[in-house]
């Protein structure tokens, strides 16, 4: 039991001085970005209500959930991301603001992950979410406000991949699964698993023609090319939209000086299941999985009782750091500018000093019980830019 004290709950994570500084500067950073777009910052509470996060169509599987009770023994969830609490807020506290709704966060998130590079269940989550408004040109703004973050942040050579629910939900429709089987096929969609795709669908009898269609689309990723090769494959008005909804966001994405960023994904398929139109998410050289991902998720506003069309995205600041890291970028530990030592006569002395540096901008440590030698230590040992010894037999600026 007395180990435990030091220890603390897998998936959950100190933050040292050196990451958070860097963590900091780099909230800083997007926090400016967001505010100079227009966006407004939100915090919610971490703990939800469970019935708002838990839904079979368009939520969180439970066993993804962080839950606990209340004194009452209703069921709670910690936050898996800030999307559904936005929507919340903007069917309640903020039902009467002005559309659209342009808002903005930078918080933490919870839930279960098995198969990600950081393993961490919370993670600091940087966002937008656009709420009010429909169109490409709505989606266009905040992708490129997705990839401006990442070039604020200081990632290089990345992408972000497009994406359509729709253009997949059509395929999806002529099938006749049932929500849990589309489910199951929306997850072997996103590991491109086109055998495990095959397998299932034959297993729960779906048609050949429609099986073999739905096996290509895990392929159909890599250059905007791509979008020509989506729209010979079917005729289907929905996934025809789709695609030409996909085309329109690109070309504005041109105008903001994006379309060399861009690839194609038409298989992809995220989690949670409330996307409804243009899905992307970002790669990096330096990393494994999405750095950054996020949507159109008309329906969900509608959830809380105030439909509202809405797009969004969210940034790991956690994964953020571990590209940076590997692009070559060093955190190092937070220095004091001055570091004051002083005799126990000098005490006063030392006070004033530190509060006239503070008020000029400096950061300033009294060190007690210091000696002109142990400043001296501290300053070659790199814990400080500059040091003052006060009182004694003579006062000492190094």
């Amino acid at each position: 039991m007395m180990i435990r004290r030091l220890q603390i709950p897998g998936g959950m994570q100190d933050t040292l001085p050196a990451e958070c500084a860097a963590k900091r500067d780099l909230e800083q950073k997007l926090r400016e970005l967001f505010t100079l777009s227009g966006y407004r910052e939100i915090e919610t509470p971490v703990l939800e209500y469970y019935d708002a996060l838990n839904d079979e169509t368009w939520g969180y599987p439970p066993e993804n959930l962080w839950k606990t009770f209340d004194q009452e023994g209703r069921v709670l969830a910690l936050r898996p991301d800030t999307t559904i609490p936005a929507s919340r807020l903007a069917a309640g506290r903020l039902s009467h603001a002005a559309l659209p709704l342009r808002l903005s966060y930078i918080q933490s998130a919870c839930k279960f992950e098995r198969d990600t590079l950081s393993m961490l269940s919370e993670q600091t989550q940087a966002g937008v979410e656009l709420m009010g408004t429909e169109g490409p040109e709505a989606d266009a703004e905040v992708i490129a406000l997705a990839v401006e973050s990442l070039r604020r942040a200081g990632i290089r050579d990345f992408q972000i991949e497009l994406g359509q629910a729709a253009f997949l939900e059509g395929f999806l429709s002529a099938t006749g699964l049932s929500e849990q089987d589309a489910s199951a096929v929306r997850k072997l969609m996103e590991e491109k698993n086109t055998l495990g795709i095959q397998l299932h669908l034959h297993k729960l009898g779906v048609s050949e023609e429609i099986t073999k269609q739905l096996t290509k689309l895990p392929l159909l990723y890599g250059p905007l090319d791509k979008l020509d090769k989506a729209e010979r494959m079917t005729d289907n008005p929905v996934c025809l939209a789709a695609l030409s909804n996909l085309r329109e966001i690109i070309r504005i994405l041109g105008l903001y000086g994006c379309a060399d960023d861009l690839t194609l994904d038409l298989g992809m398929a995220q989690e949670p299941g409330y996307y409804s139109g243009v899905i992307f998410r970002a790669q990096t050289a330096q990393l494994g999985q999405p750095i950054l991902s996020g949507g159109r998720y008309d329906g969900l506003n509608a959830r809380f009782g105030r439909p509202l069309p809405a797009v969004g995205y969210a940034l790991s600041l956690k994964l953020a750091m571990i590209a940076l890291e590997r692009q070559g970028s060093r955190m190092t530990d937070p220095v004091s500018d001055v570091d004051i030592g002083f005799a126990q006569e000098a005490l006063s002395d030392a006070i004033v000093l530190a509060k006239k540096l503070r008020s000029e901008g400096k950061q300033v440590a009294l060190i007690y019980d210091a000696t002109p030698e142990t400043l001296k230590a501290r300053k070659d040992n790199g814990l400080c830019r500059e040091t003052v010894f006060l009182g004694g037999e003579a006062e000492e600026n190094g």
